[in-house]
């Protein structure tokens, strides 16, 4: 079998491996495309409005440490998911009564300018 044919199989084989550990881990959705390349400056990444999680690394093994580098990343997003909407509401809460201070400020500052 030639160089590129091996390649091929083991593209597959990974591919199978990934698909199952992806199907047991409740992500049925997501998608692995392993594409080698050592241009890139990263070894992988997930792309969440894609559901897909890409992996650059040329080494199969090297490959599989990215991939369960990116799904425990995926899976650690949704647990901290509560803590994330809870921070944004407090964010949003602060903004709302910091822009009423602001509101009663400026109010303030046209009274001064309209007796004045």
């Amino acid at each position: 079998m030639s160089l590129k044919g091996e390649k091929r199989l083991e593209a597959s084989e990974f591919n199978n491996k990934t698909h199952k550990t992806l199907t047991r881990l409740g992500l049925n959705l997501w998608q692995v495309h392993w594409i080698p390349d050592s241009s890139f400056t990263i070894r992988g990444r997930a792309v969440p409005e894609k559901h897909v999680i890409e992996i650059y690394d040329i080494d199969e093994e090297a490959a599989w440490d990215t991939f369960l580098h990116e799904v425990i990343e995926i899976k650690l997003r949704s647990a901290l998911r509560p803590y994330r909407i809870l921070v944004n509401k407090l964010i949003e809460c602060i903004q709302e009564i910091a822009d009423a201070e602001k509101d009663l400020f400026i109010d303030s500052l046209t009274e001064v300018y309209l007796d004045g």
